[in-house]
C-alpha cells in the first residue's frame, strides 16, 4: 500500500527522466500520469535494485530497515532529478523545484512514513501520529462519532498517522518533525532524521510555513477550543525536535506532546490494522 501527500518539484521537467530509471515492468505498470504513481514505481524499482523482490511476500515482511533505506534512496533520486533541471529552464519558465514528499508505505508488517520537503528554508506538509491500546468513541452512545485514543499500558497496539490531528485531545498527538521518517513496527514507533543537504540539525532553526499554507497542506486556523495551529508554534516544534530524533519513541512520550489540535479532515491516514502486503507489481 502506498500513499502520497504533496507533489514532486518541477514534475513535467523530470517525468521523462524518472521513467527512464525504471525497469520495464514498473514503467508499464503505471496507468496514470500523476507524480504519486510514478514515485511509487520508482520506490518499487529501488526496492528491487536493493535485492528484494517487491512481488514476494516474506513471512515477516521486508523489515523496517529495508523499507526505510529504500524510501530514503527514492527521495534522493527525486532530488537528483530536480537538481538536474537546466538553469535556463528554471529561469525562463519560473520552475519551482521544491518537492513535498509525505509518503507512506507498508508491507503489511511495518509502516514507513515521511514528512519531507526539498528545502532547508520551508516547512513540509504537516504530519502527526497517535498511539495507544484502543481507538474508541468518547461515549457509549451509538450515535457518538467523536473518537479518542485510549492508553491502558505502554504498548502501542494501535498507531494512527494523519496529516492533521483527528481528535481534540492535543496530548494524544505527536508532531513529526520536518524532514524525518516515521517507522512503525510491532509496538514500536521510531522517528529518524533524513540526513541530506536539506536537513537542519539546529532545533532553533525556523522554517517558513508560507509555501505549504499556500497549497493548503498545513492549517493556519484556530480550533473551537482556541488551540494554536501548527504554523503558529514553530518555536515549540523546533525545541522539541531534538528529543524526537533521539531514537525510538516510547508511547509515554506521546503524553508530553505539544502538538495542537485541528478539526480539519485528515488527508493522509495509515493504520496498522488495515495494512496490506505489497504482494504484486503496482496496479494503478
Amino acid at each position: 500500500m502506498w500513499m502520497h501527500n504533496g507533489g514532486l518539484g518541477g514534475w513535467k521537467h523530470i517525468k521523462r527522466r524518472l521513467g527512464s530509471l525504471l525497469a520495464d515492468k514498473w514503467y508499464l505498470g503505471v496507468k496514470g500520469g500523476t507524480d504519486s504513481e510514478w514515485a511509487f514505481a520508482l520506490f518499487l524499482n529501488t526496492l528491487e535494485q536493493s535485492g528484494h523482490d517487491p512481488s514476494a511476500c516474506p513471512p515477516g515482511g521486508f523489515g523496517p530497515t529495508v523499507l526505510r533505506e529504500v524510501m530514503k534512496k527514492t527521495i534522493a533520486q527525486i532530488n537528483e532529478l530536480t537538481d538536474s533541471i537546466p538553469q535556463s529552464i528554471l529561469q525562463n519558465e519560473d520552475v519551482d523545484t521544491r518537492s513535498l514528499l509525505n509518503f507512506a508505505v507498508t508491507d503489511g508488517h511495518s509502516v514507513i512514513c515521511t514528512r519531507y520537503i526539498s528545502s532547508s528554508k520551508d516547512e513540509a506538509a504537516s504530519l502527526y501520529y497517535s498511539s495507544g491500546t484502543q481507538w474508541v468513541t468518547r461515549t457509549s452512545s451509538p450515535d457518538d462519532r467523536q473518537y479518542q485514543m485510549d492508553r491502558k499500558d505502554k504498548g502501542g497496539d494501535i498507531v494512527l498517522v494523519a496529516s492533521e490531528p483527528l481528535t481534540f485531545e492535543r496530548e494524544n498527538w505527536v508532531n513529526v518533525p520536518t524532514n524525518s521518517i516515521l517507522t512503525i513496527h510491532h509496538q514500536t514507533v521510531m522517528v529518524h532524521p533524513i540526513l541530506d543537504k536539506y536537513y537542519e540539525g539546529d532545533p532553533y532553526h525556523i522554517r517558513s510555513s508560507a509555501f505549504v499554507q499556500e497549497k493548503g497542506l498545513i492549517t493556519n486556523e484556530k480550533t473551537s477550543s482556541g488551540s494554536q495551529s501548527p504554523a503558529s508554534i514553530d518555536g515549540i516544534r523546533k525545541t522539541t525536535a531534538q528529543s524526537l530524533f533521539a531514537g525510538g519513541l516510547s508511547p509515554d512520550l506521546v503524553r508530553r506532546s505539544l502538538t495542537p489540535v485541528s478539526s480539519r479532515e485528515s488527508r493522509l491516514t495509515s493504520q496498522l490494522q488495515t495494512a496490506r502486503h505489497l504482494a504484486s507489481p503496482p496496479r494503478y
